[in-house]
């Protein structure tokens, strides 16, 4: 499918914009990152961040992280130094720092889940221009020319609504025929957005243009008809910065020790230092994240008979929130509510399971559950035999699953009935 209209008046700003959007997309094919390769790195300062390495094959370890190399080899220093294998890594955590919320305010939504705070500032035929804000220090960052094709949402101010969370997460996992924007007040069009600058937004309705002024807009969600995402076939990483956003890289690189430099999906250049760095993991490696996956079946039962039938959310929590564990805010992972089961095929190709469980930050603080595992259909001591509630510390599970044929997550009535019972299992992945 065609953005006619987008095209048609695309082009007329083209001669004025295209050769700086083109350099700036230029710049981003131009660079490429050296690897690491025998680096000889200096002694650690003592003010280094210090990031906790879970891989897939060796126990976690924490050091200051002194080199970063092709295939996500990791290089950490300290007292006990660790250099990982090629494609080993499963993910790195800032030690000390918490996962911060998902950005508030002006920001672009990624088809594949990236949030990235910014401005937009013009929309060149089937490019938007945007200045990405990747630091809490930074204001200055060069633009960059992402194709429109990649975002889900652009969210310029919260419209007049309760709950702009709530918005922005259903128009990100939302289907639309037709590109959708928010004004302020809360109304709504239908249409195709053909311009987009500082001063306005124009988008076409039937055969007629509406210009409205940029200040009146709030939300423009895109039409997900001709949305793709922009993931690559193997391996890739995503960044999550201590300002809240998440970015997706398709490189990476640390020389230093002291900043991290990569290419984006959309090929342009980062450079980030690396205190403003929370975590790095790396998906569609090693680890598979239920999430992911289409689970084989999914079994609720209701603690009373007039109750409405129960449910799963991926990479959200029960009532349709960010999952908040433990003062963290985790991209990956499930929400669930007792009592139900949720049980995956593995056909024997993964070693172990591993998550974060606990009762939802927000809404889960009058909960009690029981939780298990189940390999095969026995449970597995993992720690977790005993009820949990909202005041309990996130419960860490590692589950051996080898060879196995089926995993099962269950969430069981505890004392207080199902009363908030919105249970998160934060980064539950499989590690081949």
């Amino acid at each position: 499918m065609k953005r006619t209209g987008r095209e048609l008046i695309g082009r007329a700003k083209i001669g004025r914009f295209l050769p700086w959007a083109l350099g700036v997309i230029f710049l981003g094919h131009l660079v490429t990152l050296s690897p690491c390769h025998r680096v000889t790195v200096s002694a650690a300062e003592p003010n280094d961040p210090i990031f906790l390495l879970q891989t897939a094959s060796g126990p976690a370890a924490s050091g200051p992280l002194q080199e970063l190399g092709e295939q996500w080899r990791v290089r950490l220093g300290g007292p006990n130094p660790v250099h990982t294998e090629a494609d080993d890594l499963l993910e790195l955590r800032r030690v000390g720092r918490r996962l911060p919320p998902l950005p508030e305010g002006e920001q672009l939504v990624f088809v594949n889940g990236d949030r990235v705070p910014g401005t937009a500032l013009q929309l060149v035929g089937e490019r938007l221009v945007f200045r990405p804000h990747l630091t809490e220090r930074s204001r200055d960052d060069k633009p960059v020319a992402v194709p429109v094709s990649a975002v889900s949402v652009l969210w310029l101010a919260d419209p007049e609504t309760d709950h702009p969370g709530l918005l922005r997460r259903r128009l990100a996992a939302g289907r639309r025929p037709r590109d959708l924007v928010y004004l302020r007040n809360g109304d709504t069009i239908e249409g195709t957005l053909t311009d987009l600058n500082e001063q306005s937004v124009a988008v076409e309705i039937g055969k007629e243009v509406m210009t409205l002024p940029r200040g009146r807009v709030a939300v423009i969600a895109f039409n997900t008809e001709l949305t793709s995402s922009l993931r690559p076939r193997g391996p890739y990483g995503r960044l999550v910065l201590v300002n809240g956003g998440r970015l997706s890289l398709a490189s990476a690189a640390c020389a230093d020790g002291r900043t991290l430099t990569g290419t984006t999906l959309f090929k342009a250049p980062v450079r980030i230092p690396l205190d403003e760095v929370a975590a790095l993991y790396v998906y569609q490696g090693r680890a598979v994240y239920l999430s992911d996956l289409k689970p084989l079946r999914y079994e609720y039962t209701s603690f009373l008979p007039t109750a409405l039938p129960g449910g799963y959310v991926a990479d959200g929590s029960f009532g349709g929130r960010d999952l908040r564990l433990g003062g963290n805010t985790h991209d990956k992972g499930l929400g669930m509510h007792s009592a139900g089961r949720l049980t995956y095929d593995l056909s024997g190709d993964y070693r172990r399971f591993e998550a974060l469980v606990g009762l939802d930050d927000r809404d889960g603080r009058r909960g009690s559950v029981r939780v298990r595992v189940l390999v095969d259909g026995k449970p597995k001591d993992a720690g977790a035999d005993r009820e949990l509630t909202g005041g309990s510390e996130p419960l860490p599970l590692r589950v051996d699953v080898t060879g196995a044929k089926e995993l099962t997550l269950v969430v069981e009535f505890g004392r207080a009935g199902d009363v908030e019972d919105h249970v998160n299992w934060a980064d539950a992945r499989l590690v081949r």
